[in-house]
Order: C-alpha cells, then structure tokens, then sequence
C-alpha cells in the first residue's frame, strides 16, 4: 500500500472511537455513542496521556467529538476538525456480514468494493489530513480520535505491510489507543486501564441488538497479532 511522503508529528496519539449505536440502514457517519461507548468516553477522559496532548484532532463524524466530550468539559485545548480523518466511506445499506465486506475491500485496495470508497483512496486523504496538519503545527504532540478502518490502514502502512491483516481490524477495540513516534508504532492499539474492551470481531455476539449495550463485561486488553513492544 502506497502513499505519498508525510510530515510527521513528533508524538501522535490515535485514539478508535467510543462504541456507538448501530442503526441499520442509516449513515454509520451519523450514529451515537451507546452506553458502554459513553462509559469508556468517560474512562478516557481519566487517563494520563492527555496531560502530553498540545492539540485534539477529529474527524467530522458525531462519534469522535462524543469520544472527548467529557474530556473537554474538564480540560481546555485547542480542538481541530478534519474531513480527511472521516472513516472510509460506506453505503448506507445494510451489509449483514460485514466483516466478509471488509475483508474483501482490504483485499482490493485500490478498487470501489459495493460502492464504498477505496482502501487505497482512504488511506492517502488520512495520510494528506496528517502532513498537513504536522507541518501547520511541527512541535506539537497530538491526539486524533479515529475510525477503525482507516486506522487500521494507517497501521498496515507504518508496519509496510501490503493489505490489512483481517484479525488485526478485528481485534481493535473501540477506544483503544496507540502511540505514533517519528512515523514508527511504538505503542500498538490497545484499551488503556479502566476503558471496557471491545473488539470489532466480538461485537456482533457480545452486544444486545435491541439496545446496543454488552450483556456481559470483557475487560480483557487485547492487541492486534503485529504488536511492536
């Protein structure tokens, strides 16, 4: 997976997004937090990391300002929005096996799969939202709360891997956080203490549907397989 050269922050902070409500048929960009994503907005709110943070970036989604609310009503930073860090854009429609639907737009990059937007084309608008951003503001520590995607292809391409390895997009939780230093990984996706756990490949068997919330408490901290310590 290719991209053009990027300025790098000296310290980024990716942050995935809180658990939201799924509501099908409806715009994914448009859904809200549930209440295990408002419980582990608010144990994100709690972890020592902010205090390094000059600047908070988002995507243009509800789910990523719905992520830091309760940080920002105690904490005072400068707060960016940007397009480019939106999610890989999907249809509207209902895909019943998602995650056959991801796998094969991380297996052909480069092509619309179903009418979503290119892995390829996805990655490259993050990876321009990210120079731009460094070279507007080159000493600055940052923090992006994310999507899982694109995410997930921002770190396929920082390890040089060609395609996203599906169980690594499945094994992301939503609010796990990784560490970006001078364009290497030096601290993999992870839920930091007291954030509930929640992969993506567990969400369909651990979430009540009528209501979006766990039936049971997984608190194990999981990582994706290509972990770099």
């Amino acid at each position: 997976m290719t991209t053009t050269e990027i300025s790098r922050p000296p310290k980024l902070y990716l942050i995935a997004h809180a658990c939201t409500r799924q509501v099908p048929d409806t715009d994914a960009a448009l859904w809200q937090l549930n209440e295990l994503g408002r419980k582990q907005a608010a144990a994100l709110a709690r972890q020592p990391f902010w205090d390094e943070v000059d600047r908070l970036l988002l995507s243009c989604e509800p789910k990523t300002r719905l992520t830091v609310a309760p940080l920002l009503q105690e904490r005072d930073m400068p707060v960016e929005e940007d397009s480019r860090f939106n999610e890989l854009h999907r249809t509207s429609e209902w895909t019943d096996d998602y995650t056959a639907r991801v796998a094969e737009v991380f297996r052909r990059p480069r092509e619309a799969v179903a009418g979503w937007e290119a892995a390829a084309a996805a990655l490259n608008r993050f990876c321009q939202g990210i120079e731009h951003l460094a070279a507007r503001h080159p000493h600055e520590t940052m923090a992006l709360v994310g999507h899982g995607l694109t995410f997930s292809l921002y770190r396929a391409h920082l390890l040089g891997l060609s395609n996203v390895v599906l169980k690594d997009w499945q094994q992301l939780s939503f609010a796990a956080v990784a560490c970006v230093q001078d364009g290497q990984i030096v601290e993999d996706f992870a839920v930091p203490h007291g954030v509930p756990y929640l992969p993506r490949g567990a969400a369909s068997n651990a979430v009540n549907a009528a209501d979006g919330q766990l039936e049971r408490g997984v608190t194990n901290p999981g990582r994706p397989s290509a972990v770099l310590e």
